[in-house]
């Protein structure tokens, strides 16, 4: 391997305390990850670090964060790991869902209103404008209560068809 010019890439890394993040000052991507080359490719900034600083990386494995900040360059905040262990560990650090500060999720009133608003023919872009939501969120609600409606039915024919063979037995 070439050797490779340390100096100009920590130039745009804001190196400080070693616990603390250290943001790539560079170029970065609409997610916060810095960009960079190595050996005329483009690479993620974090990538290089880890390179420069632990050497090659193997075949399929990422640099995963420990921080969480996609522009971070700090070797001591991340680790390698598969795409999975990066999914993994994002979505262990999540708030539980009744725990997140979602202004789109609607009340109990909202949804009886909602539900009334779709008896009586309103389309799925309506609902979602009466609630100032995205039509997404009005979908995920119907398509949730056309699933427990199908589940509560299931569950019905089963116990139907359970008891009417136990009263021919």
């Amino acid at each position: 391997m070439e050797r490779l010019e340390v100096t100009p890439f920590w130039s745009k890394v804001q190196v400080g305390d070693p616990e603390a993040c250290w943001p790539w000052k560079g170029y970065t991507k609409p997610s916060g990850h810095g960009l960079t080359t190595l050996n005329s490719l483009m690479i993620h900034a974090s990538r290089k670090a880890w390179i420069l600083t632990h050497g090659p990386i193997r075949n399929g494995l990422c640099v995963n964060h420990t921080c969480d900040n996609p522009a971070c360059c700090n070797p001591g905040h991340m680790y390698l790991g598969t795409r999975a262990d990066n999914m993994i560990d994002r979505f262990a650090r999540q708030l539980p869902r009744e725990a997140r500060p979602h202004r789109t999720v609607l009340n109990d009133a909202q949804l009886e209103q909602l539900w009334q608003m779709r008896r009586q023919g309103a389309l799925l872009r309506e609902c979602a404008a009466h609630f100032g939501v995205h039509i997404a969120t009005v979908v995920r609600y119907v398509a949730a209560k056309r699933r427990e409606k199908l589940e509560r039915n299931r569950r019905d024919r089963l116990a139907r068809v359970s008891q009417s063979e136990y009263k021919i037995r």
